[in-house]
C-alpha cells in the first residue's frame, strides 16, 4: 500500500509564517503515514500574476534559501512535491521540485504557460520513491495530452497535479464541478492514478478558488475530494496491485493504427 495526500491551502502572505504552515501539515503528513505529499502551484514562494512579483518571488535551487529550506525539513519522512517560481539565469520557470528527506530528486517544469513572461520546459520526467514510480503534471500541462503520455510511457503509475485555479468570479471553475473531464482523460488513457492539489481561495471580487483538490483511479472514476472553501488535506492508501507500470491497449492501442498516426505527423 502506498499513502498518498493532496494539501488544499493558500500558502501564508510572509515566507515565516508560510514556512511554519508547510511544518505542521509535514508533520501532520508524517503522523498519518503519508508517503508522497503534493502540495498545490507556486506554494513555496506564492503565485503571481505580474513578472515582477513573481521574480522577485523566486530563486535557484543552489539558492542559500532554498537549500536552508531543504535543511530544514531533511527529518520528514514523507517525499514533497512542491510549487514554487524557478530562476535559473535570467529565466523563470512555473516549477515543482520533489523532495525526499531534504534532497531535490529532480524539478519539474510546466510547458503550458499561463503567463507569458515564464519560459516553457521540455522535458518530462518520472522520479522513484517509496518504491513507486511517478511523474508530475503542473496545472494546465494536466489539460492536453503529451505531458501525461511523454511520463506514463517512462512508467509513472501517478501524475501529482499542483494546481493554482484562482480565477475570475465568472469562470466556469469558479463552482466546483461534478467531475473535471481532463482527468478523467488523463487517468484512464495513461492508465494512472491522479492526485491533483488545489488552492483555495475566497472571493475577493476579483479572484476566487473553491478548491479543485481530487483524486482519481486508474479507471479515471473519482475516489476522494476535498471540502470546498477550506484548507484540507486529501489522504488515501493505493494498493500497490492498483498500480500500473504496463499500460497495455489502453495507451499503447493497435499496433497498425499507431503506426497510421505516426506517419501522418511525419
Amino acid at each position: 500500500m502506498i499513502c498518498v495526500a493532496a494539501y488544499q491551502a493558500a500558502p501564508a502572505q510572509t515566507i515565516a509564517l508560510r514556512y511554519q504552515q508547510i511544518h505542521t501539515i509535514l508533520s501532520d503528513a508524517d503522523t498519518r503515514g503519508v508517503d508522497i505529499i503534493c502540495f498545490p502551484e507556486g506554494f513555496l514562494t506564492g503565485y503571481y500574476a505580474s513578472e515582477d512579483l513573481t521574480r522577485k518571488n523566486s530563486f535557484h535551487i543552489h539558492d542559500i534559501v532554498f537549500q536552508q529550506f531543504l535543511t530544514d525539513i531533511r527529518g520528514y519522512r514523507v517525499t514533497i512535491i512542491m510549487g514554487f517560481n524557478e530562476r535559473d539565469g535570467e529565466f523563470l520557470f512555473d516549477s515543482a521540485a520533489v523532495i525526499e528527506q531534504g534532497k531535490v530528486l529532480g524539478v519539474q517544469r510546466k510547458h503550458y504557460r499561463y503567463h507569458d513572461f515564464c519560459q516553457s520546459g521540455t522535458e518530462f520526467l518520472s522520479f522513484m520513491s517509496k518504491g513507486v514510480c511517478f511523474s508530475v503534471i503542473i496545472c494546465l500541462d494536466s489539460n492536453y495530452f503529451e505531458p501525461s503520455r511523454l511520463s506514463a510511457l517512462q512508467g509513472a503509475t501517478i501524475l501529482f497535479v499542483p494546481a493554482c485555479n484562482k480565477v475570475a468570479p465568472t469562470h466556469a471553475f469558479a463552482q466546483r464541478t461534478p467531475y473535471y473531464s481532463h482527468f478523467v482523460a488523463r487517468a484512464h488513457e495513461n492508465r494512472c492514478w491522479l492526485v491533483a492539489a488545489d488552492w483555495v481561495w475566497p472571493n475577493d471580487g476579483t479572484e476566487v478558488c473553491p478548491g479543485h483538490t481530487v483524486i482519481y483511479n486508474a479507471d479515471g472514476r473519482e475516489v476522494a475530494r476535498s471540502q470546498e472553501g477550506i484548507e484540507d488535506l486529501v489522504v488515501i492508501g493505493i494498493p500497490q496491485n492498483q498500480l500500473f507500470a504496463q499500460k497495455g491497449k489502453r495507451m499503447h492501442g493497435s499496433p497498425d493504427l499507431w503506426q497510421k498516426i505516426v506517419t501522418y505527423f511525419i
